[in-house]
């Protein structure tokens, strides 16, 4: 067991600086159990599917992860059913950018892993507007994103940004 300590920001991304991050790194998660407590099996890594066990909420976030073979991956993703997100990753130096595909398509979010929860965050890219920080916010865990369904996803995103924009 590990503990992932990361800070999440909602952002706005103008889209010509899109072209300047490169093709960044397609992700496809599932979600067996969702909640407080996940068990996710992601396609996308470099050491190839990777099955992650996490409990918690916020900043700090225990963590369990193994490489996991095909076959197994496969049978994970069937029985996340349609609790599936797929984003492009983004690697910005420290920050990761994830852009979600499909229903979620035009939510933006900004990431970073610290050392310890009162770490000092970096400035982020420069071309990258923060909206605000949804670390603390469970609407924007992954877990919580895949739980809904695609029009509820549509106009969950559209509703986000207005919020902002108010």
């Amino acid at each position: 067991m590990s503990w992932e300590i990361e800070r999440r920001y909602l952002v706005r991304v103008p889209p010509e600086a899109w072209s300047g991050f490169g093709e960044g790194r397609h992700l496809r998660q599932g979600y067996v159990v969702a909640g407080p407590k996940t068990v996710r099996i992601r396609s996308g890594e470099e050491r190839g599917f990777v099955l992650t066990c996490k409990r918690g909420s916020g900043i700090r976030r225990e963590e369990v992860e193994a490489v996991v073979a095909p076959d197994m991956a496969e049978a994970l993703f069937e029985a996340a059913e349609d609790r599936i997100i797929e984003k492009v990753r983004h690697r910005l130096g420290p920050w990761e950018l994830d852009r979600f595909l499909g229903a979620l398509e035009g939510l933006h979010l900004l990431e970073i892993e610290l050392d310890a929860p009162d770490a000092a965050v970096p400035s982020p890219p420069a071309e990258i507007s923060i909206l605000r920080e949804v670390t603390d916010d469970n609407r924007f865990v992954s877990s919580m994103l895949a739980s809904m369904t695609p029009d509820h996803q549509r106009s969950w995103v559209r509703g986000v940004y207005r919020e902002v924009d108010q």
